[in-house]
């Protein structure tokens, strides 16, 4: 009950800033948001100031949270949750995660980062569910500008700092 006073949904994550907008506390749910909203409270630069630039960032977060993630969910679920055989719905979702990997691998043709020729919440929205490609079972080698983008985005120090925080 005590969450659900934060959280309707009561999912994670949820973010409550104390210090919101104009002073007063803020709650939010839904990791795209969260991603965002960090961002561009704390002018890191993973958000761009140009409206355009915003625009490209947010549809490719938003693309990573809505389309990318849930989109390989289900293969890890059939691979490592589910007993049994399930090969008709292996199939189905192992050809829907590699359409997303295509997707993402033509994008990142000739780009360095996913959204702007920097890195972005649209890098952190991807990143998460691409580091656990062999989770998926990928071939992550069938996919070389996906494979270039998560060795060099992984070989961040803040990325490997977090990353040593889960583990």
């Amino acid at each position: 009950e005590e969450y659900r006073a934060i959280s309707a949904s009561r999912r994670i994550p949820t973010l409550v800033d104390s210090e919101g907008p104009g002073g007063k506390p803020l709650t939010l749910i839904e990791s795209g948001i969260i991603l965002v909203y960090l961002a561009k409270k704390s002018n890191s630069g993973m958000y761009p100031t140009d409206p355009a630039q915003q625009l490209e960032v947010d549809q490719w977060a938003m693309h990573g949270q809505a389309t990318f993630g849930p989109g390989l969910t289900p293969v890890g679920h059939l691979e490592h949750r589910i007993p049994g055989d399930n090969a008709g719905a292996k199939a189905f979702f192992r050809g829907r995660a590699e359409r997303l990997y295509e997707t993402l691998n033509l994008r990142l043709e000739g780009r360095s980062y996913i959204a702007i020729d920097c890195y972005t919440v649209a890098d952190v929205a991807h990143f998460t569910w691409v580091n656990r490609y062999q989770d998926q079972k990928i071939d992550i080698d069938r996919y070389p500008n996906v494979k270039r983008w998560h060795a060099a985005i992984a070989a961040r120090p803040a990325v490997q700092r977090g990353l040593a925080v889960v583990g």
